[in-house]
């Protein structure tokens, strides 16, 4: 060892070894559903100029958040569904996103918040109706137009309604916000109240007319609100918030109300309009009690297009928004085969004996007449999926889980990837079909205890249990899934013969083992053998991700042999990591793979060009699919021979 001797005082600068990077493969487990929810964040929501797509794509980690951003099942739509089996059988993070019409030139098939005007003073008289040409659309005789937002008073038939303007549909037409009452006829008279601020869900869908909302007289310039979601005569309130002490006159209060529950309520927000009168609920029969129901939530599902799942290059929507989530590793959307069930017609709430009196909202669907999904067309729904598996294979490290349409039979099934497009392309490695769809149970109880809903959401759990207990090179197969009652359609060895040889996945049922994934296959055709099964896809995409990103530390440093080396043990360490948990083949690393940086695959003239290349070669380990025995009979009895 050389000591150095230092003569002279002063600061010495000693060079000292780079560390070597240490590469981490990258998760794999987090899944990005699209879909079909009872709330929650739509692109429309954010200011154009500073949306970029990640505003409207929640990261989920618990069945239980999901609940409180997105709400529950509902009658139309698999995501709930998708999402609880996710959480059910394993998962730990996803990426959810909804799905709703919000740019229809036709403003009634638009998802919109519910919301009501509280006023600041009398009502001042406007006109009559002059025509009601639906429930949800009347037109005014009116000395004065009213505008979106406004609080109306309808008088006729004995009775006053309380009813806010929607939409300016033209020709003098307007779109209310709920259904007029059967006795409000033509000559009704019909006021405007002055409005001192209006209250809003927090997000767009008819959830937001099952919002109660109940304000104590002001006391001066404060008063009370509590807000909760009536679940009618099945339950008590699963979400209850109160605030006391709210303000609207001083922006800089600690008490303001704007800001109070902009910060603090997962349910509603509130604007001041003009210049933040104080309400007077006095001056508003029947609202003089202080509870109401917010108004004119639509969901916008009955006017459902294929844009609206996929959106673009410059339309961030749907399917486009995970594009931008690069965490993302497995993609489902279970809504692209939705099927409309049986409507259910849900009882109106029962009146609350500790509240003063008030209506309840009518039927949920009847309320919302855009709450009826439109499922795609079979066309669409194929293309749909087409798009999810182009999206994987552009982005290279992620894979597509795709449901095939409900009731396929066994023979229709087999058939069905190769007909509609499915196998044949490179891109086919980075998806794979799992068969039949799965009977969830079910808390609406649409068709009894049960539902059947596509399989992805329960794969996507399976996928991440196994990435996270064993690691992505193992093959999510034999896995045995959670919270399921029953498959569709009960599968035969010999019927999975022929699946197997059509790339799909069976989800079979085995007595005392329970059910179970029973297949590992991508949709890669024959000819593409080194890609047959999806786990060497995952891994393999999980490898070159990790290198790219793990390996960004070497930009613009020198191409030395010291760099090369560097690169080539930190890569090195990383797959002998996943060689001694049986992710690659061979009985030692070097039959495993080889990494090679070196001056023989980095010339002078690569260097001059500031490349630096390292080529990286790796035998995956194939799965035990099949496992072949033979039986011996001799004098001494059978003997069972594996090899």
């Amino acid at each position: 060892m050389t000591i150095t001797t230092y003569l002279t005082p002063g600061v010495y600068r000693t060079p000292q070894v780079a560390p070597q990077p240490v590469l981490q493969l990258v998760r794999t487990d987090i899944a990005g559903f699209v879909g079909f929810a009872q709330r929650g964040p739509l692109p429309e929501d954010f200011p154009p100029a500073t949306f970029d797509g990640s505003q409207a794509v929640v990261n989920i980690s618990s069945w239980k958040q999901f609940l409180t951003t997105f709400g529950s099942f509902q009658e139309y739509g698999y995501l709930a569904y998708a999402v609880r089996a996710f959480f059910a059988n394993g998962g730990k993070d996803c990426f959810v996103a909804r799905v709703a019409t919000t740019i229809s030139a036709d403003p009634t098939q638009n998802a919109a918040r519910a919301f009501f005007s509280l006023p600041s003073g009398a009502p001042l008289p406007i006109g009559t109706v002059s025509k009601v040409v639906n429930p949800f659309v009347c037109v005014l005789a009116a000395t004065v137009a009213p505008a979106v937002g406004d609080l109306l008073s309808i008088s006729g038939g004995g009775i006053t309604q309380l009813v806010h303007v929607a939409a300016l549909l033209g020709s003098g037409q307007i779109l209310l916000a709920a259904s007029l009452q059967n006795s409000i006829a033509v000559g009704a008279a019909v006021s405007r109240f002055p409005g001192a601020c209006r209250i809003c869900a927090a997000s767009r869908g008819k959830w937001g007319n099952t919002l109660r909302i109940q304000i104590s007289p002001p006391q001066g310039a404060t008063f009370a609100l509590r807000v909760y979601v009536d679940n009618g005569p099945q339950g008590s309130p699963t979400e209850d918030e109160y605030y006391r002490n709210l303000t609207l006159t001083d922006p800089g209060s600690y008490n303001y109300a704007p800001a109070i529950l902009q910060q603090q309520s997962n349910l509603i927000r509130l604007e001041v309009l003009g210049t933040a009168a104080p309400i007077q609920l006095s001056a508003a029969e029947p609202l003089s009690a202080g509870t109401f129901y917010l108004q004119g939530g639509r969901d916008g599902l009955a006017a459902i297009t294929l844009n609206d799942f996929s959106g673009g290059p410059s339309d961030l929507r749907g399917l486009q928004l995970l594009e931008h989530v690069e965490q993302i590793g497995i993609v489902a959307i279970p809504d692209a085969v939705f099927e409309t069930p049986q409507v259910l017609h849900l009882s109106p709430s029962p009146a609350d004996e500790c509240l003063p009196p008030v209506s309840s909202p009518v039927s949920a669907v009847a309320s919302d007449p855009t709450a009826v999904a439109t499922p795609l067309s079979a066309q669409d729904s194929l293309q749909l999926q087409r798009l999810m598996i182009d999206q994987c294979a552009r982005l290279r490290y992620r894979v597509a889980l795709i449901d095939p349409p409900d009731m396929l039979q066994i023979g229709a099934v087999q058939t069905w990837p190769l007909a509609n497009g499915f196998v044949g392309s490179p891109s086919s490695r980075f998806a794979a079909i799992y068969y039949p769809w799965l009977a969830s149970p079910d808390a609406l109880q649409l068709d009894g205890p049960t539902r059947n809903i596509p399989p992805s959401g329960y794969i996507a759990g399976a996928y991440a249990q196994t990435d996270l207990a064993y690691g992505v090179q193992r093959p999510p197969a034999n896995v045995e899934l959670q919270f399921v009652v029953d498959v569709e359609q009960a599968i035969s060895d010999l019927q999975q013969q022929g699946l197997n040889l059509n790339n799909i996945n069976a989800i079979r049922t085995f007595p005392g083992r329970g059910i179970r994934v029973w297949g590992a296959r991508s949709l890669a055709p024959a000819s593409d053998d080194n890609w047959r099964f999806i786990h060497v896809r995952r891994l393999m995409s999980a490898i070159e991700e990790t290198v790219e990103r793990s390996s960004r530390w070497v930009v613009f440093q020198s191409n030395d042999d010291a760099l090369r080396s560097s690169l080539t043990h930190s890569l090195t360490v990383l797959l002998t990591g996943i060689w001694s948990k049986g992710g690659l083949q061979g009985a030692k690393p070097a039959d495993a793979f080889y990494v090679k940086c070196d001056t023989t695959n980095n010339p002078q003239t690569a260097i001059d060009q500031g490349q630096l290349i390292c080529q990286i070669g790796i035998a995956i380990a194939a799965p035990m699919e099949f496992l072949v025995f033979e039986i011996r009979q001799d004098a001494s009895g059978a003997q069972v021979v594996e090899s």
